[in-house]
This record gives C-alpha cells, sequence and structure tokens, in this order.
C-alpha cells in the first residue's frame, strides 16, 4: 500500500475515534456515577470492543504496510521478537496519529529504540542529538520505502564474545569467511570473526562484515580517516563508508549526520559500529545509504560527493565550534578553510593575548572576524596562493602581494587598533609559513612549519632555528627547536576543567620557549640542539588519541620531500625543502605504549630515522627511570654543593626537602642516591608531589621511603607510624584546599641545608611568591640544585642567589638525561634491535659513566669559575655562561665544518674524534657503522659539540675567546690535534722507568695540548 493511501485510510480512522470519543464526552458525568451491576458491565464491555475495534483496524491497516515498506536489510538483520515489538509500538503508540515518537529501553537499559514517523532529515538530527554521550557500540536507523516511519536502534552495552553456539552467528560467520578468504588469509579473517562484538554480529550481514575487515584493515595502517565509496546509478543511491579512529560514535554522529545533509544528500539508512576491545585504539566505522537530493543541476552531484567525503573525514580533526558557522552565510567557506582561520584565530589568542588577554581573547578575535567579512575571505585566498598546488599561475603573477596589498588597505580604514593588530598578526602568520599539510588528501591535524621570524623579538630576544604548530580536535600543540638536529622531549597537559585549559592554552607557546631554550642550555654536551614539544588537550578528551594525530600531523611536514615516495607530496608547496631531523623523547604523560606507537607508525609512514626518531622505548632505550640516568647527574652536583658548603656528608648529618615524590623519575631515583651515599646522615625532611605531602624534622623514615621508590607510590602513601613523635610532624594529601595550601606552601616554610626541586610544574618559583623563601631575612635553605626543569624563574633565582642562596641551574643540574637520550639516538641510528640488545647491559653501564664524567667537568669549571676572586657573577649566571660559550663555540664550528662536509667528514682525525664521542662497545664493534649509518648532519654536529665542550671544559670560558674570531676554529682544532699529540706522550711516558713519570704527565695532561697550541699558532688577544 503507498504511503498516501495509508495515510488516507489512518486519517480515516482517527476522525472515527474522534467523533467516538465525543460522544462518550457528550454524556453527563452523573451517568458515569450511576452505572452499577449488569449496566456497568455492558458500558465496559463497549468500551472494550471500540478499543478492540481500533486496534483490529490498525493492525489489518498497519501490518501488510509494515511489512511491505521496511527495507530488505531489516528483515534480514532483525530478531522476529524485536519485529513483533516494534509493530506493537507502531499500533499502540499512535505514532502516524499523534505524530509521536516512541523511546523502548530494554530491561537492563543498554538498548534504545526510536520509532516515530518519517519526514525530512530534521528527524534524523533529533534521534542522533538524543544519543550523545550514551557511549555507544552499535546502531542502525532505517527508513521505510515510503519515507514515513523510522527505525532506529541503539546498544550501550559493553563488550560482549560472539556466541558461536548460536546457529545463526554460525552460519553468517561461515559465510563471511567465504567472502574474505578469496583476498586475505585464515588467520587474520578469522582472528577478526572471532574477536566480534556478539551483537555486531548479530545485526551485521555477512557483507556488512566483510566491508568492516577490509576497513579495519585499512585504518590499522593509518591515522585520521578513510572513506569507501559504491554507487548504484540506476536506483540514484550512494553507499559511504567512513572510518574513524579514537571518535566515539555517539560524540559526532548528529554531526555527521549534518554534514550529508549539507551537501544535499537524503540519509536512507545507517549502521555504525564500534571496534575497541582488542585494538590499540578505538575504531568506528559507518555505513551510511544516501540519496542525492538537493536542487541544484545533476551535474553537480559527483562534485558534492567529493566535497561530502571531505567534510565527512574532518569530523576525526577539526573542532566544531564558532568557526563551524564559517561554512554558512555570509562567508561560504568550506570547513578545511574555516579550519584555517580557527588555527589563525588560535595562534593570535597565544601569541597575542600575552599582551592583553581581553583585547585578543578567544571572543574578541571571533568577532573581529565575524564583522569584517571581507578580510577574512582575504586572508584564505592569501594563504590559498601561497600554498595551493593549483595556483602556481597566480605564485608567478604575484598575486599574493596584491591581496596582502589589498589586506593592508583596508586594515588601514579601521579605527579600532585591536582589529588593526589581529589583523596584522594573521598577515604575519601567513607569510611565514614555511610548509603546511592542508593540502593533503588525509589529515589528522593541520600542521604548520613556521619562519622563526614570525615571533616579535620585543618579547623572543633569542630567535629560535624552527617552530611547529599543528591544530586539531580538541588539541593544540607546538614544537620549538634551536638548531637543525635538535631533540627534546614531548609532554601533554591534560588540564581538569575549562579553566585550567583557557590557562594552559594562554601560556602554550611561552612554556615551549622556555623549556626548549632551557633544553637548549642543557644539551651543550650533546651534537643535538635543544627542542620541547608541547600538547594541550580539551578536558576530558582522549589524550592518547591526540598525541597519535599530533605525531602523525607532524610527521606529513617531516616527510614532504621530494626523495620520499608517497605520491600525495609531490605537488605540495614548500619554502622549506631542506631535510629536518628531530628527535623527540617522553615528558609528562607519554606511556610507554605511546613510545611504541610513536617508532612503529613512524616506520610505516617511511620515516627514514625512525628507529631514533622516539627515545627511551621500553625494550630498547635506556629507560630514565629504571636507570635514574637524570639523577645520576643531578646526584654529582649534590656532593659539589655539599663540599663547597664545607658539610661533611661522611661524618655530619644534612637535611634535604623535595619536591617530587617517591615515584617520579628523578626524585625517586635520587632519594636512592642520597641513601646509598650518605645513609641516615642524610634527613630528608620534607617531600611534596602531585598527590600530597609528608613532613618530619628528625627526617622522614628511610626504609618506608624506599619501599614507596620501590613500589612506584606518592608521598602520600607513607605510612604515618613511621614518623617521629614530633606534634609537627604530618603526612597529607590535597583533598581539601588547606590540605593543598599546606602542600604548596611546603618548600617555602621548611628550614634545610639542601632543596632539590625534582618534580613541579615549571616556574613554580616566581616573583609573586619567592619572598616566601625568606623568613627574617634569612633564607630558609642554603642551596638549590633545580632538577626540575625551569622550577624557578630568572628573577627568582637571581633574588635567592642575592640572598646568599647556593643555585645549582636546571640546565646543568638535570643535564644527563638529555645526554643520555642522545646516546639512545646514536645507538638507534647504528644498531638493528637485535644489535642493540646483545649489547645493552654493556652499553648502559658506559652511558651512565659517560653522565657521570660529563656533569663532574662542568660542575668542577662552574666551581672554579665562581671561586675566582675576581669573579662577580652568580652560580647560574655561570651556568648560562657555559652553556653560551659552548653553544656559541659548536655554532661556530658547524658553520665552517657544513662548507666543507666531505672534506671535514674525510678527515682521519676527525672522524678519530667523532668515534670517540660514542661509548667504547660501540667504537670496538661497531666502527664502520658509525660512519655509514649516521646522517652526515647528525656526524659534523657530533664532531662540533665534542670539540666545542671538550676545549672549554678542559681550559676555561675564556681560552677561544683569547683568539680572534676569524682564529677560533683554527684554533679549536690545533687544540684537538695537539690534545691527542699530549695524550699519546703521556702513554710513552706511562711506559717508561722514568722516576717522576706520573708528574711529568701530569703537567702533561693538563697543560700539554693548551702550550703546544699556542706555540703553534700566533696567539692574537
Amino acid at each position: 500500500m503507498v504511503g498516501k493511501e495509508l495515510l488516507k485510510i489512518l486519517n480515516s480512522k482517527k476522525a472515527k475515534e474522534n467523533r467516538l470519543y465525543e460522544e462518550i464526552n457528550t454524556v453527563d458525568s452523573k451517568y458515569f456515577k450511576t452505572k452499577e451491576g449488569e449496566d456497568l458491565d455492558r458500558y465496559v464491555s463497549s468500551i472494550s470492543e471500540n478499543v478492540k475495534l481500533g486496534l483490529d483496524q490498525s493492525i489489518s491497516i498497519l501490518t501488510p504496510w509494515f511489512f511491505k515498506n521496511m527495507p530488505k536489510i531489516y528483515y534480514q538483520t532483525t530478531p522476529r521478537s524485536e519485529k513483533i515489538r516494534h509493530l506493537s509500538s507502531i499500533i499502540t503508540g499512535n505514532i502516524f496519529e499523534a505524530k509521536q515518537t516512541v523511546e523502548l529501553w530494554n530491561s537492563d537499559k543498554t538498548q534504545v529504540t526510536f520509532i516515530g514517523p518519517g519526514g525530512d532529515q530534521s528527524i534524523v538530527f533529533d534521534i542522533t542529538n538524543k544519543v550523545k554521550n550514551l557511549s555507544l557500540k552499535l546502531g542502525f536507523l532505517y527508513f521505510s520505502k515510503d519515507h514515513l516511519l523510522f527505525v532506529a536502534t541503539f546498544f550501550k552495552s559493553n563488550y560482549k564474545e560472539v556466541d558461536l553456539k548460536n546457529n545463526y552467528n554460525n552460519e553468517k560467520i561461515k559465510l563471511t569467511k567465504k567472502i574474505l578468504q578469496k583476498t586475505t588469509s585464515k588467520s587474520l579473517s578469522d582472528k577478526f570473526l572471532y574477536q566480534l562484538d556478539n551483537d555486531f554480529v548479530k545485526y551485521a550481514t555477512e557483507k556488512r562484515l566483510a566491508l568492516n575487515f577490509k576497513m579495519l584493515s585499512r585504518m590499522l595502517k593509518q591515522e585520521g580517516a578513510h572513506t569507501f565509496a559504491e554507487k548504484i546509478p540506476e536506483k540514484g543511491i550512494l553507499k559511504l563508508t567512513l572510518g574513524l579512529k579514537s571518535v566515539p560514535i555517539d560524540s559526532i554522529l548528529e554531526d555527521a549526520v549534518r554534514i550529508i545533509d549539507r551537501y544535499g544528500y537524503s540519509l536512507m539508512r545507517f549502521f555504525v559500529s564500534s571496534f575497541d576491545k582488542h585494538y590499540l585504539e578505538e575504531i568506528c566505522i559507518f555505513h551510511f545509504v544516501l540519496k542525492y537530493t538537493s536542487n541544484k543541476k545533476k551535474l553537480d552531484e559527483s562534485i558534492a560527493e567529493v566535497k561530502l567525503t571531505k567534510a565527512l573525514k574532518t569530523l576525526s580533526w577539526i573542532d566544531v565550534d564558532d568557526y563551524s558557522d564559517f561554512t554558512k552565510t555570509p562567508f561560504h567557506l568550506s570547513i578545511n578553510a574555516s579550519n584555517f582561520i580557527r588555527a589563525v584565530a588560535s595562534w593570535v589568542n597565544i601569541l597575542l593575548g600575552k599582551e592583553n588577554i581581553y583585547y585578543y581573547s578567544d571572543h574578541m578575535i571571533h568577532k573581529t572576524f565575524v564583522e569584517n567579512v571581507n578580510i577574512t575571505l582575504y586572508l584564505v585566498d592569501l594563504f590559498s596562493v601561497r600554498f595551493s598546488p593549483l595556483r602556481e599561475k597566480d605564485r608567478s603573477n604575484n598575486v599574493y602581494q596584491k591581496i596582502r596589498k589589498k589586506i593592508f588597505l583596508l586594515i588601514g580604514s579601521k579605527i579600532d587598533r585591536i582589529v588593526k593588530k589581529i589583523f596584522t598578526e594573521c598577515v604575519n602568520f601567513t607569510d611565514n609559513i614555511l610548509k603546511t599539510n592542508y593540502f593533503l588528501p588525509t589529515k589528522t591535524g593541520l600542521a604548520f612549519r613556521m619562519n622563526p621570524d614570525v615571533l616579535d623579538s620585543t618579547y623572543y630576544p633569542n630567535r629560535p632555528y624552527g617552530i611547529f604548530f599543528i591544530v586539531g580536535k580538541d588539541y593544540r600543540f607546538f614544537h620549538v627547536r634551536w638548531k637543525d638536529v635538535a631533540r627534546g622531549g614531548v609532554r601533554v597537559v591534560i588540564p581538569k576543567n575549562s579553566a585550567d585549559y583557557d590557562y594552559a592554552i594562554s601560556g602554550l607557546f611561552d612554556e615551549v620557549y622556555g623549556l626548549s631554550h632551557a633544553q637548549q642550555l642543557k644539551n651543550k654536551d650533546i651534537p643535538e640542539g635543544g627542542s620541547k614539544g608541547v600538547l594541550v588537550v580539551q578536558p576530558g578528551s582522549r589524550y592518547k588519541r591526540s598525541v597519535r594525530y599530533t605525531i602523525n600531523a607532524l610527521l606529513d611536514l617531516l616527510l614532504m620531500k621530494e626523495e620520499f615516495s608517497d605520491p600525495r607530496f609531490q605537488k605540495q608547496v614548500n619554502y622549506y625543502p631542506n631535510e629536518e631531523i628531530i628527535y623527540l623523547g617522553p615528558d609528562e604523560n607519554i606511556t610507554n605504549d605511546l613510545i611504541d606507537w610513536i617508532q612503529n607508525h613512524s616506520e610505516r609512514r617511511g620515516f627514514q630515522y625512525a628507529r631514533s626518531f622516539m627515545s627511551s622505548k621500553p625494550d630498547e632505550g635506556i629507560n630514565h627511570k629504571e636507570f635514574g640516568v637524570t639523577s645520576e647527574g643531578l646526584h654529582v652536583y649534590v656532593q659539589h654543593v655539599l663540599k663547597y658548603l664545607k658539610i661533611d656528608s661522611q661524618k655530619s648529618d644534612f637535611t634535604v626537602i623535595m619536591t617530587g615524590g617517591p615515584d617520579g623519575d628523578v626524585a625517586g631515583n635520587e632519594l636512592k642516591l642520597l641513601y646509598k651515599s650518605y645513609g641516615k646522615n642524610c634527613k630528608v625532611i620534607a617531600i611534596a608531589d602531585g598527590g600530597g605531602a609528608a613532613f618530619d624534622s628528625s627526617g622522614l623514615n628511610w626504609e618506608e621511603l624506599l619501599k614507596l621508590v620501590k613500589n612506584e607510590q606518592s608521598i602520600v602513601n607513607f605510612d604515618k607510624r613511621k614518623l617521629s613523635k614530633k606534634k609537627s610532624s604530618f603526612v597529607i594529601d590535597v583533598s581539601t584546599s588547606s590540605n593543598l595550601i599546606k602542600r604548596n606552601n611546603l618548600p617555602f616554610t621548611v628550614k634545610a641545608d639542601l632543596f632539590i626541586p625534582a618534580g613541579g610544574r615549571p616556574y613554580s618559583v616566581n616573583e609573586k611568591n619567592m619572598g616566601k623563601f625568606i623568613h627574617n631575612d634569612k633564607p630558609n635553605c642554603r642551596a638549590v640544585i633545580e632538577g626540575a626543569n625551569i622550577y624557578f624563574t630568572t628573577k627568582a633565582r637571581e633574588f635567592l642567589e642575592s640572598k646568599g642562596v647556593i643555585m645549582i641551574k636546571d640546565s646543568s643540574a638535570n643535564k644527563t638525561g638529555v645526554i643520555c637520550s642522545s646516546f639512545e639516538v646514536l645507538s638507534s641510528h647504528v644498531l638493528d634491535k637485535k644489535d642493540y640488545l646483545s649489547i645493552k647491559t654493556k652499553y648502559v653501564k658506559e652511558v651512565i659513566d659517560i653522565l657521570k664524567i660529563k656533569a663532574n667537568a662542568e660542575a668542577k669549571l662552574l666551581f672554579k669559575e665562581f671561586k675566582k676572586p675576581q669573579n662577580e657573577k652568580s652560580l647560574s649566571q655561570l651556568s648560562l655562561d657555559i652553556s653560551s660559550v659552548i653553544n656559541n663555540l659548536t655554532d661556530l664550528l658547524l658553520e665552517s665544518f657544513y662548507k666543507n662536509e666531505k672534506k671535514i667528514l674525510d678527515n682521519s682525525l676527525n672522524r678519530k674524534l667523532i668515534l670517540k664521542y660514542c661509548p667504547p662497545v660501540l667504537q670496538d664493534q661497531f666502527s664502520s657503522r658509525i660512519k655509514s649509518k649516521i646522517p652526515k648532519n647528525h656526524q659534523i654536529a657530533m664532531l662540533a659539540s665534542r670539540c666545542a665542550s671538550y676545549v672549554v671544559y678542559k681550559e676555561g670560558l675564556d681560552w677561544a675567546y683569547s683568539f680572534k674570531k676569524e682564529k677560533r676554529v683554527e684554533a679549536i682544532m690545533t687544540y684537538m690535534k695537539n690534545d691527542e699529540i699530549a695524550n699519546s706522550l703521556v702513554d710513552t711516558i706511562n711506559n717508561t722507568d722514568l722516576l717522576k713519570k706520573k708528574s711529568i704527565a701530569s703537567v702533561l695532561m693538563k697543560s700539554g695540548a693548551n702550550n703546544l697550541t699556542q706555540l703553534e699558532l700566533d696567539k692574537e688577544k
């Protein structure tokens, strides 16, 4: 029965029912009250007959219509009991007569079905909105053929293992196997089929099972989104399958159906499913059956299909917010173009917000774009001309400068200086993009490689080498590096609420800039310059997904070079054609599974340096926490500070306070080293960490502390029974505001010989609170060894040093962590996994020995310079000077070496120096690989950093600068040659019978290279 006839009959039936109700309602209400006995029975019987008649009529009309009009797949996949329930609800729920939707939940609230009258797409919007935040694993929606009815069912239960005892399931799996085994192995198909969720098998056809296998196989090999499309021209139908990673079904289903509607398609049915169990990350697959219903010409359908698939892919990596409306009037931008404006807005907010948080707030920037549509559209066009592969002619015809001129003419006409500043920064941003992944077909975030000239020197006087900026769904990311070859950690900031998120975003670039610069200072001993990446994610979002999407987007830019085979990169516009080598390391919230994933994914992407891309790999790396590599260097400084303070640690007690808990990397390992070196003479009287704090002026019980370290537990787990009997002793967690304040104030209120910040947020001690360290004009600690990165601001350090505190700056105190990571990078270049594991024990021991040597070399120089009678600088300033001198000399050497790369690397002395940089086991067993496997620019950097740091540690801060600048490279390399000669002479003398050979050897070791160099060169003051 066609739809119009059904509606006519239903309307006639409704009219009859209305007349009956009217007749009943006209009877005097007293009539009902007087009915008794047989009269009442007859009355009830009459009413029952009327109801039964109405139901019989509905059944006779709706049942044949229902079974004729629901699509074939509905009957194939819906159990008989559910069909009966659905039909009963249609009949008894007055769905057509009252035009209402029925909502049916099962008894345990894990399955819900919506049944209602069909109509326009607003019904689908409403239903998909209702299931938001239900944590769906499965869902499907069907319209009747005449579009008068819809049935939608969703499941929110946990994974259920497929019931193979069920004949229906078994038969379906057998049929699917036959389909799959035509193109794939039995083991792969079996693994897929027998890991499926029972509800999914129950409601999917074998063809859908096979299609899901195809999509899952594709998604496991890539990040982001993927689509399959199948057209059925004779029916005007498009079957579209969409795969997304780590994007919950319920969070984007409504957005997906709205996009479908926007591009002129009508949704006939959908089937959505989530695959979480047995997979590293959730994969969601959406099947849409669509019909093109736009009023536009049929020729537009192919264009609409392309735009639709592109738009659906953005659901996995583009935010849905106020900028989403830029696809509508008056902008009419594409989703990608709207996202470009979103990225620009984010940049402006972060970079200009430091000037005035209100003027350059998200709200004000958005308002500026909305009120200046023409300038906003010109910005999009400006970016397009600069990077679109299709606009080469426009670039040749100087169209970029013409559009830029138009923008500034329009900006100039604006009275509001804030509007001018916002748009000027937008143009500055676009001018300084060197490459982007905007025009790649598949993305997981919009990535930009920025020219560091983009920065305002007023706020950022030191110019980094390169900046990466990535904007994605629920995240923002910056990476800053200070040299071509650079290494540094990636940390994830996970705010607890929107206020914390806004705060983290506002300081995001400054944090990255500060941390990376601090890294540059501490990387003075290694080939890699300093870098740092910081990712801020939205509260409640899936942060591991954001990490994966960020890394994938970063790889888009690192791989954008002609010799890489991926055809997607061939047409991309690139203003920085040089190869970029970046090494990453784990920082906050980067777990072992992410470390493994980063290496594996970079290998899948074809990154040439995938093995060295990420350090601290669980099996192959040198786990910083397991081996305590950062604490080894930190502890060297503890020893030097105690010596300077004239504390005889073997005979006298000394006190320590720490931030960072027993479960932390640096703090936990330092606690072990303190006890190993000094036993109970070291009294750790206070510890504060993320969970809480503990204090005991008699010293926290060592047995309990080491137990917490072993069990990787927070200080809040300290057994209170192990505290001394003093009333001031306590163990607290931060569950109350008063305890939180007490924890935060602990470093300021407890007096001790040493304060070791070994954990905590950057700039924890700053201009606002540094005064709290002073009590009665005296500091509460004698010395600080800064184990945590930039725990103090520069002014806070200067203030405490002015009060007599000995400050060992972070770039000195915790540098051995990054040195260790550099040796991980080195081994990853030279060795495969098997070779590395065969020498790991020896390699780790040799690396730790090197770490201690390098920490000791700097500590000796630091205190030597500090104790000079003419010295007026603080230890913090001297630490900066050491880093600055070594880095400047390294840069000078690099500049010279890169001009004659082949000659430099073929030189026998230089090859010997590069070899000597490596741990002995690599020198002895893999020397040929050091030359062949390590990238040439990395070898150059190894040579430069070794020479610069060696000369400075051996001869002091002033030696190289006693030569004119144009002579310094020659002086350093002459020194390195003469140092080899001096070492050879020492070996010769030690093998003689000379009476004073030790004294002679000592003189040669101390000054032989210097004296030989002075003799060889004309020294110019």
